[in-house]
């Protein structure tokens, strides 16, 4: 190897360096609002699972002042409703997720990490759900909680924190939205089993982009 190859490839190698070490993390606060009536209800049965659902989508983002994000990135969010709001309990569980998507949001697998969502009333802390959460086409930040955690939860703000640990790729965000789901079974599954069920249930958010577009274009 000659010295002059030697060189260029230690020049290229810290060129590339350069590059890898360039994209850091960022970190995004979000402050958004919300309408308790402009929510809507919906539910389902697949096999033996009922599924009750609340979407309300949230004011704050926009095509204004979408934003990138990236694998990496910390997204912390503030969620105010306009009233107090209260989730139902749960037969078997009850889950609570604040999702980011976007009109062009690329069509791949996202995953998020190290949640933390905490509830509160009239600036009173509530209950606190912790985990991660994966889903497709948006970016959800969902948290479970089983007996005895599933009752009623009463709250008219929300806080939401969390890293973004998959993105295939850069996606911008331009919409926002919260989605309570009500499980009822047949037969009550181990947490081991539920856990395994929710990894993709983000996906049931993929209703919100839809009816967000509805409201959109009906207004």
């Amino acid at each position: 190897m000659t010295k002059r190859f030697a060189k260029s490839l230690l020049l290229a190698a810290s060129a590339m360096a350069l590059c890898a070490g360039g994209a850091s993390a960022a970190n995004f606060d979000l402050t958004l609002t919300g309408v308790v009536s402009q929510g809507s209800f919906s539910n389902q049965t697949i096999g033996a699972t009922h599924y009750d659902q609340w979407f309300l989508s949230l004011s704050g983002l926009s095509a204004l002042n979408a934003f990138d994000i990236h694998e990496g990135d910390t997204i912390n969010a503030t969620i105010n409703l306009d009233q107090a709001f209260t989730i139902p309990a749960s037969q078997q569980l009850t889950t609570f997720g604040f999702y980011l998507f976007g009109g062009a949001f690329p069509q791949i697998n996202t995953g998020t990490s190290n949640i933390t969502t905490s509830f509160f009333l009239d600036g009173n802390p509530g209950l606190v759900g912790t985990g991660s959460s994966s889903t497709s086409s948006q970016v959800a930040a969902s948290v479970a909680f089983f007996p005895p955690d599933n009752g009623p939860i009463t709250f008219n703000s929300v806080t939401s924190s969390f890293t973004i640990n998959v993105l295939p790729q850069t996606a911008t965000v331009d919409g926002s939205g919260i989605l309570y789901t009500l499980f009822s079974a047949a037969a009550v599954p181990e947490p081991s089993s539920w856990a395994l069920m929710l990894i993709g249930f983000g996906g049931l958010g993929a209703a919100l982009r839809a009816r967000r577009r509805s409201s959109l274009a009906a207004a």
